[in-house]
């Protein structure tokens, strides 16, 4: 997206995530109707649980609690990935008895909550509540007052659903770049920016690792990346141990990393196309395709709209078919349009961190697949 702005409110300035306990994330279960339960029996019961972790990426985590159980990551399901820096509590299912899952300690992962049920799948949430800490608040208490108060009562009517940074990435934005090479069948392409596209933000040691391996671009410098790559680039290292055996099979290179990570590639194709047709509409209560191989665009403006983007990218529907990774085929769907804020919330006290600065406690619910830095871009804008 653009650095447009949809609301008309002053914003309050400010740094989210100072410090990791200054973003929490705690995921709400989808409603269960018992009438229903009762209509549809389980096949097969999972044990479900809560997962609460600190600093640690979703994926990475079940990853971790893989190695502990003995079954393999994609064994577990979950509603929905949680952001890093943070405190995040969310619901996760397994094939696998909670004594074994009970006796488990990993550094900054907690479980708990352990009872029968069925597998999760993506989605499988009715959004998440966010408690967000705002520092370096330059301003009156008064004028924050006044502003934050604005900025509630605009929110009532809802703003851009758009996808947020996170799809794309913050540190290193290459999500959709990827998945586009993906798409098009670019597999080698796709793995080199993956492990060589080098962002200001990055680490020196990882920056330094990446651009030897731009220039060296084979089995020797497969291996010589290997001693490059520093540990918690666990995901690239995953890759470069395939390459450094198989150097020209990148496409089973890439496959040794979870399906799930694979697939946000091509699911942030998904999401650019979608943020730049709601750059060109008017807010309101209807929905977006979300294009994929079985999306269906007739001759109206917004199929009008959507087969253009499509051209300017350089894609076609069928290339969410991803005939080079049939494992990753995308699908299509809907989105709102507007995205529904809930039980917004704040609270203003003292920065202890950056003297004589004011910090905001905002607190609010979003629908599941929606983000926090949204809201936040708005709120914050100066």
């Amino acid at each position: 997206m653009s650095n447009k702005f949809y609301t008309k409110t002053k914003g309050i300035g400010g740094r989210i995530k100072q410090r990791i306990s200054d973003f929490k994330v705690e995921e709400i279960p989808k409603k269960v109707f018992p009438m229903h339960e009762k209509l549809k029996p389980i096949d097969k019961k999972y044990t479900v649980f809560w997962m609460e972790k600190f600093n640690w990426d979703t994926t990475g985590a079940l990853m971790t609690l893989a190695k502990h159980t003995g079954v393999s990551v994609s064994s577990f399901g979950f509603a929905g990935t949680k952001d890093k820096r943070a405190i995040t509590r969310q619901r996760v299912s397994v094939d696998v008895h909670k004594e074994k899952l009970e006796n488990i300690k990993i550094k900054d992962i907690k479980l708990y909550g352990f009872e029968d049920g069925k597998r999760l799948e993506l989605g499988d949430s009715d959004g998440n509540k966010f408690e967000i800490v705002i520092r370096d608040v330059d301003l009156s208490k008064k004028v924050l007052e006044d502003r934050l108060t604005s900025f509630g009562e605009v929110i009532k009517n809802g703003i851009p659903n758009i996808f947020g940074p996170q799809r794309f990435g913050i540190t290193r934005p290459v999500t959709h770049l990827i998945g586009m090479e993906m798409l098009k069948g670019n597999i080698e392409e796709a793995v080199k920016i993956y492990l060589c596209k080098v962002y200001p933000d990055e680490h020196e040691e990882s920056k330094k690792a990446r651009l030897a391996l731009g220039k060296n671009w084979n089995k020797k410098g497969f291996r010589k990346a290997l001693e490059m790559f520093p540990r918690q680039l666990k995901y690239e290292r995953i890759i470069l141990e395939g390459l450094s055996r198989n150097p020209n099979d990148f496409a089973g290179s890439f496959k040794k990393i979870p399906r799930k990570l694979r697939k946000i590639f091509p699911n942030a194709v998904q999401s650019l196309i979608f943020n730049r047709v709601l750059k060109k509409i008017k807010i309101g209560d209807g929905e977006i395709p979300i294009v994929g191989f079985d999306t269906v665009l007739g001759s109206g403006d917004l199929s009008g709209l959507i087969k253009k983007i499509l051209r300017e990218e350089g894609l076609q529907i069928s290339d969410f078919k991803l005939n080079s990774l049939k494992d990753m085929k995308c699908s299509g769907g809907f989105r709102k349009v507007r995205l529904d804020v809930k039980d917004f919330s704040w609270k203003i006290e003292k920065d202890e961190i950056n003297p004589k600065k004011l910090k905001v406690i905002t607190n609010f619910s979003l629908p599941s697949g929606s983000y926090a830095t949204v809201v936040l871009r708005e709120l914050m804008k100066s």
